[in-house]
């Protein structure tokens, strides 16, 4: 796992309609408690409504592994979570992310420096094609700045669109699957 990279404990719960307003007063208490542990970075409600069912998904987030497996184990946490089961209607999902990375899919953002070389080598290796290609398929048209303009237009597209994400994500995984054998 990536020092300073924050791990989450994400839960996914609907609560009864007739008792939205007492689950509110409990997840009132369960925020103040979070706040006052240790390690604990922050935490984020979302509600969302799909077929007209309201389900909440909650991210917590600590510091630490440890942090998160202490407050998992708290004699607090249980009975904050033992007083929401009264409110919850159905199944309630729950998982825990060490890494952002399980929740981010792509991981965390490169380095600039990194994304500055491969752009680089892109803006170059693609210009050097496109002006041969453009030289093949039309050598005298458009000529001057017009020819500038397209060919600049043409790369900044492919690049930004195309070459740069890829090389990016290969990077990603390059980078991850050689940092999980070390």
């Amino acid at each position: 796992m990536p020092e300073n990279s924050p791990v989450l404990s994400v839960i996914i719960r609907k609560f009864r309609e007739a008792d939205k307003a007492a689950a509110n007063e409990v997840l009132g208490r369960f925020e103040e408690a979070l706040h006052a542990w240790p390690g604990f970075v922050g935490v984020r409600h979302n509600r969302s409504s799909a077929h007209g069912d309201e389900a909440m998904a909650t991210v917590i987030s600590f510091r630490t592994l440890d942090d998160l497996i202490a407050w998992e184990q708290s004699d607090v946490r249980k009975k904050m979570v033992a007083e929401l089961s009264y409110f919850i209607e159905g199944e309630v999902v729950k998982n825990q992310l060490w890494d952002l990375d399980a929740l981010l899919g792509s991981g965390h953002p490169p380095k600039k420096w990194k994304t500055v070389l491969v752009l680089i080598f892109w803006v170059f290796a693609v210009g050097a094609v496109l002006g041969w290609v453009a030289d093949v398929l039309s050598p005298d048209f458009p000529t001057g700045f017009a020819r500038y303009a397209l060919l600049l237009v043409i790369n900044i597209v492919l690049n930004s669109y195309f070459f740069l994400p890829k090389s990016m994500a290969l990077l990603h995984r390059i980078e991850r699957k050689f940092n999980h054998k070390a």
